[in-house]
């Protein structure tokens, strides 16, 4: 099913670390976010995680879904344990949930992507709700004060590099007429790419760390300060109307995610990661 080697493991910090009257279900997370969020949770029981904990160094977006995915479901009083598929690349997932091999998405997907299977899954509430989200143009930090003169109401100064199965990203860029938009489908090469300054810059989630920088193995970079780019759409949890677990995790998930949102649970998670920020209230938005 899945193009590379595989690893699969259940996460002390999943729900419980007994199975016994629960039901395991297997989804494909990333090896990378499997891990930071082993680390970020540090062992300590999903129930008592409170907001404070994504104000972490290497926490992102996929992190808090992970875990709101997860508490949501407890709260709702789910049953189900994940065990986990390591995978060391991006997957599509649409044909999985849309033939029921895969009961749910512990990572948000956005609206416009989901309306191709709309008939096919049920649709959580908004997690990220339209218009709250923006995202940064990011660039090798010693480039980043020449770019941002370049860069006015559009971006046709500039090479940028997304992947193309990233819809909402990729029609945004194209909306903006970049000189160039190169198509690369792992986000540590679109990343190396711009570090070395192969290509000036990617479209990047806003983070928690000083001057809004990613540091990784064999790349640096940072947003460029003072620009910020509307992604107008919501992202939500999908859930498979094949799997025959289907309806009453539904109903389940969604029961939890109205008491995470009514706590104020999700927007401050998100914030306290960095992916929502106030930071940036005044910078200029583009297109």
């Amino acid at each position: 099913m899945y193009k590379h080697s595989v690893i699969v493991a259940t996460l002390c910090l999943v729900l419980s670390s007994a199975v016994f009257g629960k039901d395991v279900i297997s989804v494909p997370v990333d090896r990378d976010i499997y891990q930071y969020t082993k680390q970020i949770i540090n062992g300590q029981n999903l129930q008592s995680i409170t907001p404070e904990i994504f104000d972490h160094p290497l926490c992102q977006r996929d992190i808090v879904d992970l875990v709101l995915i997860q508490k949501a479901l407890i709260l709702g009083n789910s049953k189900l344990t994940f065990q986990f598929v390591l995978i060391d690349h991006e997957e599509q997932e649409d044909n999985l949930l849309k033939s029921g091999l895969l009961l749910v998405s512990v990572d948000t997907m956005w609206l416009s992507q989901v309306q191709a299977i709309v008939h096919s899954v049920h649709i959580s509430s908004p997690i990220i709700r339209k218009g709250e989200y923006y995202a940064g143009l990011y660039a090798a930090p010693d480039s980043t004060q020449q770019l941002a003169e370049k860069i006015g109401g559009d971006l046709s100064q500039v090479t940028v590099v997304s992947n193309e199965n990233w819809s909402v990203d990729w029609q945004t860029l194209q909306q903006l007429k970049p000189k160039t938009i190169f198509n690369e489908s792992e986000w540590t090469i679109m990343a190396k790419l711009v570090s070395r300054g192969w290509v000036d810059i990617m479209l990047v989630s806003f983070n928690n760390s000083p001057h809004f920088r990613y540091i990784g193995e064999g790349y640096v970079i940072e947003a460029i300060k003072g620009i910020k780019v509307a992604l107008q759409d919501s992202r939500h949890f999908v859930v498979s109307k094949k799997h025959p677990r289907s309806q009453q995790t539904f109903r389940e998930l969604e029961l939890g995610i109205k008491q995470l949102r009514n706590s104020k649970f999700i927007e401050k998670s998100y914030m306290n990661c960095g992916f929502l920020t106030n930071l940036v209230d005044k910078w200029r938005e583009i297109p």
